[in-house]
């Protein structure tokens, strides 16, 4: 379900800076806020399904601490994206303070210790990732355990203007849009935190590639196998898998197509399916044609199924 909702608080009324408080530590965590000498004023609006929130925020001077008693006592398992607007902010972790300005993306572990500080009238989008979602991606020694600064060109300006349209355009998509395009920014903040787009290229997609022909290989009799099934497996999107793929040379539809013929070749030569004709044993790993199984054999191996299970290496 997709869900918006939206919170303003101003500093002459207390109960509403408590509930800015709970307000924000409900999407973040168990923090610490404190503000500036000025009245304080916030204000926020939500869009989030059951995967992702993305959320706009402006407010008054404030700094925002997270400890690790706040995280022994509030474990997130959430990675943010902050991408500001208005206003530098001031974010320190483990790594010296950083300043952020608008145009520039950055990823913030929310398990790790960090403060964030700014002025009157910043302003900022923070996408709220699950860690699955990043650590399915990348290596956890990728996210590292601080701030990671991804940059205000190339992929991470693309990640940025995507978010700014996703919010911009808040009151007319669906639950299912909002998390594909919120899909379309994770993989590209992946890539772009690997390192150099050319390197992120080859060690990104050989991990997702791996990843899809293990998933394949261990699910290979199952006739649902397709883009979007891997796509749900392995934990990343359609699109990205197609694309890493191409880079190794091939599709989803002929990487399954060539893992059933392995298995089928094997088969062939079993004692196990010895009793099983050569159509049982292309049906046994999804083909529902003998011809189709034989025309996909030959052009595999160059043989036919019936001269390997005759023990042959003749080819046609």
């Amino acid at each position: 379900m997709y869900q918006l909702d939206t919170f303003t608080a101003q500093a002459s009324d207390a109960q509403s800076i408590d509930a800015w408080r709970e307000w924000c530590s409900s999407i973040h965590g168990a923090l610490q806020i404190s503000f500036g000498d000025q009245a304080f004023e916030g204000h926020t609006t939500r869009q989030r399904t059951d995967t992702y929130e993305l959320v706009n925020w402006c407010s008054g001077e404030e700094v925002v601490a997270r400890s690790r008693r706040h995280i022994r006592t509030d474990e997130r398992g959430h990675y943010e994206l902050l991408v500001p607007l208005h206003g530098d902010q001031h974010v320190g972790s483990a790594s010296p303070e950083q300043q952020l300005t608008p145009g520039t993306i950055a990823l913030l572990p929310i398990d790790s210790p960090f403060h964030l500080a700014h002025r009157r009238g910043a302003s900022a989008l923070t996408l709220i990732v699950p860690a699955s979602r990043l650590d399915d991606r990348l290596s956890r020694s990728h996210c590292q355990t601080d701030l990671r600064i991804l940059g205000d060109s190339g992929l991470p300006r693309v990640c940025r203007d995507l978010l700014v349209s996703l919010n911009t355009s808040r009151e007319e998509i669906s639950a299912s849009q909002f998390d594909l395009i919120c899909d379309q920014v994770v993989d590209l903040a992946s890539i772009a935190m690997a390192g150099e787009l050319d390197i992120a290229e080859e060690t990104g997609t050989e991990a997702v590639f791996q990843a899809v022909r293990r998933h394949i290989r261990e699910n290979v009799t199952d006739p649902d196998l397709s883009v979007a099934t891997l796509a749900t497996a392995v934990n990343w999107s359609g699109r990205y898998i197609q694309a890493a793929l191409s880079r190794h040379g091939t599709t989803a539809t002929e990487l399954i197509r060539t893992e059933r013929l392995e298995l089928a070749r094997i088969r062939l030569t079993s004692a196990s399916f010895s009793g099983h004709n050569v159509a049982a044993v292309g049906a046994s790993v999804g083909f529902g044609s003998a011809s189709a199984f034989a025309a996909a054999f030959r052009r595999q191996f160059g043989v036919s199924p019936r001269d390997v299970r005759a023990g042959t290496s003749n080819s046609a």
